[in-house]
C-alpha cells in the first residue's frame, strides 16, 4: 500500500521500530482516506537550519517549523480517479514530507509525547495535505484536526 523514501539529514539517528511506527501512521491515513492504490512518499528527516531555509524559500516565512509537505497533485483527495488514469504506473508518488527533528523534539516534550508519538502525528499531518487537506480557515482546520484525531486513536 506505501513505499517510502526515507533520507536522514539530522543529527539523530533515527531507530527502525520509529519507521516502523511512523510508516504505520501513514498506513493508517491513507485507509482512513480510502485511497485504493498503491502510493509513494519521500520522506526527510532534517535539521532546523535547513527546514528554516525551506520554510522561507516555499512560504516566505523566515522561521523553523515542523513539518513541511510538498504535494505532488492539488487536492488528490477530490481528483483520484483522474490523477490514477492519468498515472498508470505504481506506485503513485503523493509528494515529499520534510521534518524537522529537533522541532518535534520540542513539541513532543511540550504536549507531554514521546518523539516517536510526535513523528507519527506529523506524518499523519503531512500525508492529509499530501492528499489535498488544509487548515488556513477555521473550518478547514476542525476537519483536519477531527481526521488526525481519528486516526491517531486508530493506534
Amino acid at each position: 500500500m506505501l513505499v517510502v523514501a526515507y533520507d536522514n539529514r539530522s543529527d539523530l539517528k533515527i531507530d527502525e521500530s520509529v519507521l516502523e511506527e511512523i510508516e504505520d501512521a501513514m498506513v493508517r491515513t491513507l485507509l482512513h482516506q480510502e485511497i485504493g492504490v498503491e502510493c509513494e512518499v519521500s520522506f526527510s528527516f532534517v535539521k532546523a537550519e535547513e527546514i528554516k531555509s525551506l520554510n522561507a524559500e516555499y512560504r516566505g516565512k523566515d522561521a523553523v517549523t515542523d513539518v513541511l509537505s510538498f504535494p505532488m497533485y492539488e487536492d488528490f483527495f477530490n481528483n483520484q480517479e483522474s490523477i490514477i488514469k492519468d498515472n498508470p504506473f505504481l506506485p503513485l508518488l503523493l509528494g515529499d514530507i520534510v521534518i524537522c527533528v529537533q522541532q518535534a523534539a520540542i513539541q513532543a516534550e511540550e504536549y507531554g509525547n514521546t518523539l516517536t508519538r510526535e513523528l507519527s502525528y506529523l506524518s499523519v499531518h503531512s500525508v492529509l495535505h499530501l492528499l489535498g487537506y488544509d487548515h488556513m480557515e477555521e473550518e478547514d482546520k476542525s476537519v483536519m484536526r477531527r481526521i488526525e484525531k481519528e486516526i491517531m486513536e486508530d493506534d
